[in-house]
């Protein structure tokens, strides 16, 4: 009977609990826009996420992607890093604003920067839909910057341009 006792209280304890989340790959693509870019490269963003979303909203999870030359296909930059951010859900909708920042690898020619250790940002705006349960479509539009951790020229390498995406996610919605 004890056993049973602690099992209910685990399992109603366990209730209690809420998160939402999923993970998945994207794709995306940088657009020059004078007024809003350093760089006139246009270039295709590609990778995978995953995170988890608290009861309140809180958004909180990893990536990794690549940045290769729309053109050339030569890379740009291959980075990895948290997500951060917050959601509304309404029904099958899901709204949200995030911040994707993190590390890794970027083309020296590209930041003209000796240094290939670089770092990446993006602050975006995200629309989703859920069209069953477990999978859900995502459009994103924000900025993103990628930049050299060379002292010399850490302000100066960064170079950011406007980004929109698809993202699909399996998980819970």
């Amino acid at each position: 009977m004890k056993r049973y006792i602690i099992a209910i209280g685990l399992v109603l304890v366990a209730s209690l609990v809420f998160a939402d989340g999923g993970g998945g790959f994207f794709r995306g693509r940088y657009f020059y826009v004078p007024e809003y870019s350093n760089v006139e490269t246009e270039a295709t963003v590609s990778g995978g996420f995953g995170y988890g979303a608290q009861r309140r909203g809180s958004r909180y999870g990893g990536f990794g992607l690549s940045i290769n030359d729309a053109e050339t296909d030569r890379m740009i930059g291959a980075f990895g890093g948290f997500i951060s951010g917050n959601q509304i859900r309404t029904g099958p909708v899901t709204l949200s604003l995030n911040l994707w920042s993190g590390l890794g690898y970027v083309n020296p020619d590209f930041v003209e920067s000796e240094v290939g250790v670089g770092y990446f940002a993006e602050a975006n705006a995200e629309a989703g839909f859920a069209f069953v349960p477990w999978f859900q479509v995502s459009f994103y539009a924000g900025m993103q910057a990628i930049g050299s951790f060379d002292p010399a020229a850490f302000l100066s390498s960064a170079r950011y341009s406007p980004v929109m995406g698809t993202r699909f996610t399996w998980g819970g919605f």
